[in-house]
């Protein structure tokens, strides 16, 4: 049987090899450790009623005037609400211009926003706040142009208010100064005092001119009169004493006028 030629083998390349070692290793690795795990997706949170608001959508208003205690707001539509600020008593009569004048100095113009808004009887009540988080409330009791007002607040807002009155009672500012000394009435001054004219002995009366002429003796002139018709006709009547043609005869009376 004739030979049968060998074939020689051919040799697998270097590269060959090391490539099929790191695909063995990497199978290796990939079968202990398994598969990565996938990241996992966001899902977007559940809304429910609980969720909080957003501060921008707080509802604001803008204050167009103040009212004694209570405050015009209109909103971003135009429309007007009164309400009614909790927690104080604006002053009114003593020291009510000057409370006026600073509220509206502080709030008109200025946007708001209403906590703890409550609705009793027709009427809005409500704490007043600014946008830079100053309470009205605060503010007017800590100037002294308000008082505490217990109504509708809480107990913790109720010692706010109560330390802010104190604050302004210790320090005698506002309405707690002069003249109101935390009174809620002006205070009328008394009338003032009459001076009085310094007393004086009174003169006395001035006597009245005598009408009588003083008797005198009866005229010896050569004028004479029989009786008071001669007088009459020579248009002397009457006589006094003293002129010609007087004389005590014709004087009846004996008042100093003869021929009356």
């Amino acid at each position: 049987m004739p030979d049968v030629p060998v074939t020689p083998k051919r040799r697998v390349p270097t590269w060959i090899k090391i490539a099929l070692a790191v695909f063995a290793v990497l199978f290796v690795l990939g079968a202990v450790f398994g598969k990565p795990a996938e990241k996992p997706v966001a899902q977007p949170a559940p809304t429910t009623a609980a969720t909080s608001i957003s501060p921008s959508a707080v509802p604001r208003y803008r204050v167009t005037q103040v009212d004694g205690p209570s405050v015009v707001l209109s909103d971003t539509a135009g429309t007007s609400k009164t309400v009614f600020v909790t927690g104080i008593q604006p002053a009114t009569d003593c020291y009510g211009a000057e409370t006026t004048s600073w509220a509206t100095a502080f709030l008109v113009g200025k946007p708001v926003t209403l906590q703890s808004v409550v609705e009793r009887g027709g009427h809005t009540l409500a704490h007043v706040m600014l946008a830079d988080g100053t309470d009205y409330a605060v503010a007017a009791l800590r100037g002294g142009y308000a008082r505490f007002a217990a109504d509708a607040v809480s107990e913790s807002y109720a010692n706010v208010l109560r330390s802010a009155e104190s604050a302004a009672s210790a320090a005698r500012i506002g309405l707690w100064g002069p003249p109101c000394e935390g009174s809620p009435t002006t205070p009328v001054a008394p009338p003032p005092t009459a001076a009085q004219p310094p007393l004086s002995t009174p003169r006395p009366a001035a006597p009245k001119p005598s009408t009588q002429k003083p008797t005198e003796e009866p005229d010896t002139t050569n004028v004479y009169y029989a009786n008071c018709d001669a007088a009459r006709a020579a248009r002397a009547a009457p006589l006094y004493a003293g002129e010609p043609g007087y004389r005590a005869a014709l004087d009846r009376d004996k008042d100093g006028v003869a021929c009356e």
